[in-house]
């Protein structure tokens, strides 16, 4: 009795507990997995240069330390403000190791574009529910310009993630002012998601601290555009901080009043690459 006692220990020890320890690594996988798939990462950035370049759009050369920031935030969408074109959006897609799929708006007049980049990820990223494609892209007519968009989920089962990127005049408030109209008026109008987020640099001169400045010609128009967008939105970046190197916060996330909760907004500052003259702002939601 005792040798078929012992026996039956040692198959305890061989079977059993190494089966308990997979079941207890299978679901705290199956919690993490849980955790990632109800999170949302989102990465805001014009990777334009100062006005005292002599190219204030995208430099070329930048593109390699923009993928690294990315990467290495682990975004799971990104609005980019101020590149050249599409030519640039392929070559920094490349630098992001084809793990993203990305769009460029429209240039209308002008001389720079906005893009949206969203995470492809076999666990995590763009849920092919179009014949096989991923995210779906568009452009979002705003004033006299456009903004980027990208609709995506970040699971199959996941709600639909509507995300635009988007780039207001810097020195008409005026101008400001309809973009902001419009392009809010778009993502109310034109998505049935949940989870619709508007981002990216609007120069809004909304602080009480600098009054006067060289960027705005009626600071009414700001407030009142700041305003119309919380009407609808939330500011999901309020509490941090500057986004460009002239103290000002002129770079925002807006995302929905209900629905997520956040979890992280932060400039990273310590992310600064050559004359750019914004810091990228992250912010985490769950949902």
């Amino acid at each position: 009795m005792l040798g078929t006692l012992f026996a039956l220990s040692l198959v305890c020890a061989f079977v059993v507990k190494p089966a308990s320890k997979y079941e207890l690594k299978r679901e705290s996988n199956s919690d993490v997995r849980s955790e990632n798939a109800n999170r949302l990462r989102l990465l805001t950035w014009n990777i334009g240069n100062g006005d005292l370049e002599s190219e204030t759009r995208a430099h070329t050369e930048d593109l390699p330390a923009v993928a690294k920031v990315i990467l290495d935030n682990d975004a799971d969408a990104v609005a980019l403000q101020e590149l050249t074109g599409n030519e640039q959006l392929k070559l920094l897609l490349q630098y992001l190791e084809n793990r993203y799929s990305g769009y460029v708006c429209s240039s209308a007049d002008g001389d720079r574009v906005e893009a949206v980049l969203v995470k492809k990820n076999s666990e995590r990223g763009e849920y092919a529910y179009r014949r096989g494609a991923g995210a779906i892209f568009s452009d979002v007519p705003a004033g006299d310009r456009f903004a980027a968009a990208a609709t995506f989920r970040v699971q199959k089962d996941s709600p639909e993630v509507v995300l635009v990127s988007a780039h207001a005049d810097a020195f008409s408030a005026s101008r400001r002012r309809q973009f902001a109209t419009d392009a809010t008026n778009w993502a109310r109008s034109h998505t049935k998601s949940e989870l619709t987020f508007i981002a990216g640099d609007f120069n809004f001169e909304v602080s009480t601290r600098n009054k006067n400045n060289l960027f705005t010609d009626h600071a009414k128009h700001d407030s009142e555009s700041y305003a119309y967008l919380l009407k609808y939105f939330r500011d999901l970046g309020l509490d941090a901080g500057e986004t460009s190197i002239n103290d000002r916060r002129i770079d925002y996330v807006f995302g929905p009043m209900a629905n997520v909760s956040l979890r992280r907004a932060e400039v990273l500052r310590s992310v600064a690459i050559g004359r750019m003259d914004h810091w990228p702002l992250l912010v985490e939601v769950a949902f």
